[in-house]
């Protein structure tokens, strides 16, 4: 782009001109070209004023742009990681303040399926304390403050190592995408809209082909309550303890997902947190590396649950999987616009495994 000499622009031919007139009779000057230069010559005065604050704005924000560099996490609303937890965004949501910090709190006992009070405990626990106060607790013979909570069970050493080895391996072989509250995700299902109830399939291509090994060894566990059990979403959510990875409380959609949620732990042990709002409790899971863990029922629709930043250590990789609701499956009033073709996909399997050449 060229830039034009002041002295030969359009605006300026007319000056020697009108020094002329002046010169030679003033009365030869017409109202309407005084009128032009004089006008011209105040734009030039505004332009002036304007470009100088254009350069005051740029320098302004070039220095804030060295200062503080853009974030660089997907975080937004009440989401926030070690990114951006200082950002003014995160300090207006006062996340200094703990809702449940007058709840009463319970530790989930794997192989009762009950869930015992622990005083000792409260809302800021540690993973290392919620792991003594399972063991503690559930062993105590004069504890009787035992809440059920139905839906919720714990099966520990679901996968072997080397199983857990092979899947890592599979998994980390494909692309992760950027989420919020600092994990990154991959996803095997249709992308859904909630809040406007809209589905969409064009990048559902299948479910990853370990899906088959997971769902076998699901049905041995227990053929009645994960034997039919048939996913049409699947997502690994990688957690990072220096990013400070969480996932606040929260309810899963029931407009798309059904009765039972699957979470399976890759890498490290972590605690899900449920929470009560209507009884005013707060229950502990400790589930360890290689252990899945399914809500359904009441732990389902009646607790929130979440994954919480200081309860997690190192990597971890939760592998989770959800069913479709009942509207979705045959018979069901959406079966046919959706949950036929997401049914379909789902049985597809996506191959992951490096081949040798």
């Amino acid at each position: 782009m060229s830039i034009t000499n002041h002295k030969t622009s359009r605006w300026n031919i007319g000056k020697p001109i009108l020094k002329q007139k002046l010169l030679r009779n003033p009365r030869e000057i017409q109202g309407k070209e005084l009128w032009f230069h004089t006008l011209h010559f105040k734009c030039r005065q505004v332009h002036f004023r304007i470009f100088n604050r254009f350069i005051v704005h740029f320098r302004s924000g070039m220095a804030a742009a060295v200062e503080s560099p853009p974030q660089s996490c997907a975080c937004k609303g009440v989401r926030f990681c070690a990114l951006c937890e200082t950002s003014e965004r995160v300090q207006r949501l006062r996340i200094e303040e703990d809702r449940y910090a007058k709840y009463k709190v319970f530790v989930f006992d794997h192989t009762t399926g009950k869930a015992f009070h622990c005083p000792s405990l409260n809302s800021t626990s540690s993973i290392e304390e919620i792991q003594s106060a399972t063991n503690s607790c559930s062993s105590s013979t004069q504890n009787d403050d035992v809440i059920d909570i139905n839906g919720l069970m714990v099966v520990h050493d679901f996968l072997s190592e080397s199983e857990e080895a092979d899947i890592i391996e599979m998994i980390d072989g494909v692309e992760w995408v950027l989420s919020q509250s600092g994990r990154r995700k991959q996803d095997y299902g249709p992308k859904v809209n909630f809040k406007h109830k809209k589905v969409k399939t064009d990048t559902f291509v299948g479910m990853p082909e370990y899906a088959d090994m997971l769902l076998e060894k699901m049905r041995s566990v227990s053929q009645e309550k994960l034997g039919n059990y048939v996913p049409f979403e699947m997502c690994n959510l990688e957690y990072d303890e220096s990013k400070k990875s969480a996932i606040e409380m929260h309810f899963d959609d029931t407009w798309i997902w059904g009765n039972r949620l699957i979470s399976i732990n890759l890498l490290s042990g972590s605690v899900m947190t449920l929470a009560n709002e209507k009884t005013q409790q707060l229950c502990y899971a400790w589930f360890p590396r290689r252990s899945l863990l399914c809500m359904a029922d009441d732990a389902r629709y009646e607790w929130k649950h979440a994954i919480l930043a200081h309860h997690i250590r190192g990597r971890r990789i939760a592998l989770t999987m959800r069913e479709p609701s009942l509207d979705f499956q045959e018979g069901g009033e959406l079966y046919e616009k959706f949950g036929k073709k997401l049914i379909a996909l789902s049985s597809v399997r996506v191959p992951l495994r490096k081949t040798v050449s």
